[in-house]
């Protein structure tokens, strides 16, 4: 069988199991593409498409197909890929997902340092960064779009290997003239219930909104969400208008020239996250990004 075929029999299954969809994205008339489906079929002596007029859909051993071609064709392409890197210095390009939190540190971070070192030694790599929250990211890696990511504790382990970087700890910010009773630029965490807050919140995975109600029921109370947002300077840009309060790195506000925000530390307990640079488990990585993971 050739390995074409798979090939397109996946892109039938993304385009939504549409035959006429995936002949144009193929760059190909739609006979010669029934024709291979079809070949597919009598090779492994099962039917992976149900018929139904114009309508098509997967059978049960379709289903398990696609699984199976995916892992085949990726790891046909990583074949190819290490073949012809084998001959080759280190060039081409580096991608490289950066979580949106991660982004607020980036200009003074251990990645950003690397990377400037890796770019001085390997001029004709081209680095490519991208900022992502996690939405897809599996299937982005495994389709070669992304080389390596950024994100922050927990992860999924059992799928990547990982390199530790940075721990950053939370503050609670607030509008510098709402009105409280704290000294010395502390509270206890307990004293937040009374505040309206304001959290980021990750389109996908747990982040720092889980995080903080958990210390939340953890002190006994439910926090007074008033509102939520996926980005840091929307946040941010909310509690400078007096609308609420959030809990976020003090690094955040780097960017961000306001002097209209205070800052204050909790005196009781210790809110942090890890960030950690990864990369898919058992899977070839390119020359570029092996050689990227020896400068830490």
């Amino acid at each position: 069988m050739d390995i074409r075929y798979l090939s397109h029999f996946i892109t039938i299954v993304q385009e939504g199991v549409n035959m006429s969809k995936a002949a144009r994205k193929l760059h190909i008339s739609q006979p010669p593409l029934s024709q291979q489906m079809k070949i597919i079929e009598e090779t492994l002596g099962v039917k992976i498409f149900e018929r139904r007029g114009k309508k098509i859909s997967l059978t049960p051993s379709g289903d398990i197909l696609y699984k199976r071609a995916m892992n085949i064709v990726n790891l046909y392409e990583e074949l190819q890929l290490e073949m012809f890197e084998m001959g080759q210095g280190v060039k081409g390009h580096l991608t490289i997902s950066v979580s949106i939190f991660y982004s607020t540190i980036f200009q003074s971070s251990i990645v950003f340092d690397r990377i400037k070192a890796f770019c001085k030694d390997y001029p004709n790599v081209k680095i490519k960064i991208v900022h992502t929250d996690g939405t897809r990211l599996v299937e982005r890696m495994e389709a070669k779009e992304i080389d390596l990511a950024i994100l922050n504790l927990p992860i999924q382990e059992e799928i990547f290997d990982f390199i530790r970087l940075e721990k950053q700890n939370f503050s609670f910010i607030m509008p510098a003239n709402l009105d409280h009773d704290h000294y010395n630029d502390q509270l206890k965490f307990e004293d937040i219930e009374k505040y309206p807050l304001i959290l980021l919140k990750r389109d996908i995975g747990y982040g720092l909104y889980e995080k903080v109600l958990e210390h939340c029921a953890k002190f006994g109370f439910e926090p007074n969400l008033v509102a939520e947002s996926n980005n840091i300077n929307t946040i941010i840009s909310m509690v400078d208008a007096g609308m609420g309060t959030t809990i976020l790195p003090i690094s955040t506000l780097k960017q961000f020239k306001s002097k209209n925000l205070k800052v204050m530390e909790f005196s009781d307990t210790q809110i942090f996250s890890e960030s950690v640079l990864m990369y898919l488990k058992d899977r070839y990585l390119s020359k570029t990004a092996s050689e990227f993971l020896k400068y830490f």
